[in-house]
């Protein structure tokens, strides 16, 4: 099953790097805030399926929570989407 960066470390951009490494850093930037998007989602997911469950949502808690493999597997297709639709955006870009 793949992780969050293996999906990230497949994604083509379709372009040459750039010889500008301002750019280069921006892209490395982004790509960092898309991952931390990505775990803010997962966490809201965990605090939502605690509450759903009538748990308490505090840190320890979500730090604790187990997904299933079936839960696993929509989080992962989720950051596939959303990875796909980020670089898409980039690479229109250029």
């Amino acid at each position: 099953m793949e992780d969050l960066q293996d999906i990230i470390a497949r994604q083509q951009l379709g372009r040459a790097a750039s010889d500008d490494p301002l750019v280069e850093r921006l892209l490395a930037e982004l790509l960092s805030l898309a991952e931390e998007v990505c775990v803010l989602r997962d966490r809201l997911d965990a605090c939502q399926q605690l509450a759903d469950d009538g748990q308490s949502a505090d840190k320890a808690a979500i730090d604790a929570y187990k997904r299933d493999a079936a839960q696993i597997e929509r989080r992962l297709e989720t950051h596939q989407v959303f990875f796909n639709e980020l670089f898409a955006r980039i690479s229109q870009s250029q």
